[in-house]
């Protein structure tokens, strides 16, 4: 078939191109998969032993890892490596990066701990060894029963294999129907899991014709005028579905050649895989890595095998470079392989060599071994190590107050933290060409390192210890929320380095508006937690000594903490301030107009607002130290509501950070803090204050 045809025609009496499509996408999808003979659904159980014929009867080579880890794909309008893809697809379908076969699985090299990238080579190399993997997240097995499954002695949240939920999936089609017919606000949680699961299940499909599906092969019995056509397919050999493509008008021919509906129906078979190999690549185009550059450097958006191989059934489109086919070429080897390690490798290798120089013809892969550090080092769960360790160390030196090392180790664990999360944010930066704020995940990260410094200064300046502890506590909460979040962004983003909408593509405004604006959250959560601190210490001080007396070291060291605490509101009023009026030039230069009342706009004034109440009562004697506190407590509720909860309103210029599932933890916080300001305000006035007086707190 030449590119010239704009239609890929099918056999006589087959349906019409267009309106087959979806049909025989979830008909092939079926069969390739191996769904057709799935036992019942009530038979299933959990697997103790695989029944697997052909298994990878070794470790994957490291190198081989590397180089297939490093294959540049085109993700979400970014080049990444394909590790990262693998990763985030991991830990939205695992729950974590990592899965373990299990000791007594059956498997050659169990116990074996698998990385996303040896998840993906076994799934797309050795597929029926992968589908006994029980790397599909279930958090609630109400979804399983939906699907007419039940398995005994299993949690309420489980893993579970493919071969054990695929006789489930024609139940879970029907479901999906009536759940796709709603309303998302109007869908059970049930519902909500099972078209979540759905997707995963449909992007692991995929995922095992990655390679496989850039080739057919003719069945054992095919036509020799068939093989003469494609002489490559001789003896069961794989062909290329370029290949397959170029001859197509051939083939096509000699099917029509046919002498009457029996050899009419004969040779529809025999060019059935043919056909279906080109099909498939096409209908799972939205679904398949972006494996394919354009040769032209001003083309950003790189193809799919199915959307180059639509390109070159389009005449009204460029046909494919023959660079384009050379890579594509390259990577259908991978198709061809034998079910064996030592074989895979060196095809694996050499399809990387291709990949490496197709993107770096464009200046593309310059970064790629940059990001596969970044997601090997781990940074932020170093800085969580650290930070826990830290903590540790302090909590330890509040039992011998007077000892010398343990507050050193802290000092030494607190600022290897800091140090970690900061490299892991530069990188970043690095990787993004771009400030590191300009994402909610982003934001926590660098609000939680500019925290902790500000901890490590005012440590400095003060020595009491309790800054550092502080900044150990804040450090491990604001890693431990990033690794949180980063799983919401896994379901939700596919990445935490996704593209940026247009507004916020300038690093001028991100530099300056955005890096101050999370400055001031950073120092408004810092002067809640301390606010925190100060109540329940002063509190418990009450308590201990039974009455509302201080000792005179004792009080001067809740005053020199109430300063601490009025400091740091200072410090994020101006902040806030700056950031506030510089979002207001940014506003205008992008929107015409300097205010719009946007929920962003007006969580931003409200801590502004707040803030500055909180300052003048101080100034005019309205509220002391435990006012400061109480008040910079609730303020913490303001920042979370300025920095998270607008995007979650789903309304003005600034939505564009919605997250599903962050809504509930918001209003868990807002009623804990509400909650702890009841109690403080009753231990105050129950415990310190005299009831015949209640002047200024």
């Amino acid at each position: 078939m030449t590119s010239k045809d704009s239609t890929l025609k099918g056999p006589p009496g087959a349906p019409r191109w267009a309106a087959a499509r979806s049909a025989l996408l979830a008909t092939l999808l079926l069969l390739i998969v191996g769904l057709a003979g799935a036992a019942p659904a009530t038979a299933q159980r959990k697997v103790e032993r695989a029944d697997v014929d052909v298994t990878r009867t070794q470790p994957w080579p490291e190198a081989v890892v590397e180089a297939f880890g490093q294959l540049p794909v085109q993700d979400r309008g970014r080049v990444k490596p394909l590790s990262t893809v693998a990763g985030f697809r991991m830990l939205n379908t695992n729950g974590k990066r990592s899965f373990e076969i299990p000791e007594g699985s059956g498997l050659p090299t169990a116990p074996e701990k698998l990385s996303p990238t040896t998840w993906y080579l076994d799934a797309m190399f050795f597929p029926e060894q992968a589908r006994t993997y029980e790397v599909f997240l279930v958090d609630d097995n109400a979804v399983l029963e939906a699907m007419g499954l039940r398995f005994e002695g299993r949690k309420r949240r489980d893993r579970y294999s493919y071969n054990q939920l695929s006789a489930g999936r024609g139940k879970m089609e029907e479901l999906a129907r009536v759940a796709f017919a709603k309303e998302g606000a109007e869908r059970t949680r049930v519902e909500t899991q099972l078209i979540a699961l759905r997707e995963n299940l449909i992007q692991y499909e995929v995922l095992e014709l990655t390679f496989s599906g850039l080739a057919a092969r003719l069945g054992p019995e095919a036509p020799a005028e068939l093989i003469e056509i494609y002489p490559e397919t001789a003896g069961g050999a794989s062909i290329g579905t370029q290949v397959v493509l170029d001859r197509w008008s051939e083939a096509l021919d000699w099917r029509q050649a046919a002498e009457g509906a029996a050899e009419g129906d004969e040779r529809d078979r025999a060019i059935a895989p043919l056909y279906n190999s080109i099909l498939l690549l096409i209908e799972t185009a939205d679904y398949s890595l972006a494996l394919f550059p354009s040769e032209d450097g001003e083309v950003e958006k790189w193809q799919t095998a199915g959307e180059l191989l639509e390109r070159r059934m389009d005449p009204a489109q460029l046909d494919p470079t023959a660079e384009e086919l050379a890579l594509f070429s390259a990577y259908a080897e991978l198709a061809g392989v034998e079910s064996d390690v030592s074989v895979i490798g060196p095809a694996v290798l050499a399809a990387f060599e291709a990949g490496k120089d197709a993107a770096a013809g464009r200046g593309e892969f310059e970064k790629i071994p940059m990001e596969v550090s970044y997601y090997k080092r781990d940074y932020f769960t170093k800085a969580l190590v650290f930070f826990l360790l830290g903590f540790l160390t302090v909590a330890l030196s509040w039992l011998r107050p007077g000892g010398v090392l343990l507050p050193r180790l802290t000092w030494f664990f607190v600022a290897g933290g800091l140090a970690s999360a900061s490299v892991g944010v530069t990188v970043r930066c690095l990787l993004l060409e771009r400030p590191p704020v300009a994402t909610l995940y982003e934001t926590i990260l660098f609000i939680t390192s500019i925290a902790v410094l500000v901890c490590l200064v005012a440590e400095r300046l003060t020595k009491e210890r309790v800054a550092l502890a502080l900044g150990a506590s804040l450090g491990a909460a604001g890693m431990f929320l990033a690794m949180r979040y980063e799983a919401v962004e896994a379901a939700s983003q596919g990445d935490t380095m996704g593209g940026l909408i247009a507004v916020l593509n300038t690093n001028f405004w991100l530099a300056t508006h955005v890096t101050t604006v999370t400055m001031g959250y950073s120092a408004g959560l810092l002067a809640a937690a301390l606010g925190h601190v100060w109540l329940v210490l002063r509190l418990g001080r009450a308590l201990k000594n039974r009455g509302p007396e201080l000792s005179r070291e004792q009080s001067d060291w809740f005053r020199r903490f109430g300063r601490m605490t009025y400091g740091v509101l200072c410090f994020g009023l101006l902040f806030s301030v700056v950031g506030t009026i510089l979002g207001g030039v940014w506003a205008n230069d992008s929107w015409g107009r300097f205010w719009g009342w946007d929920p962003k706009e007006n969580g931003a004034l409200m801590i502004v607002l707040y803030e500055l109440v909180i300052l003048h009562a101080r100034m005019g004697g309205y509220i002391k130290d435990f006012g400061v506190a109480v008040l910079a407590v609730v303020g913490g509720s303001i920042v979370a509501f300025s920095w998270f909860h607008v995007n979650q309103l789903g309304v003005g210029l600034h939505s564009y950070g919605f997250t599903e599932g962050v809504l509930g933890t918001l209003w868990t916080y807002y009623y804990l803090v509400a909650a702890f300001v009841a109690v403080s305000l009753g231990g105050w006035y129950l415990l310190v204050r005299p009831r015949r007086n209640l002047g200024a707190a």
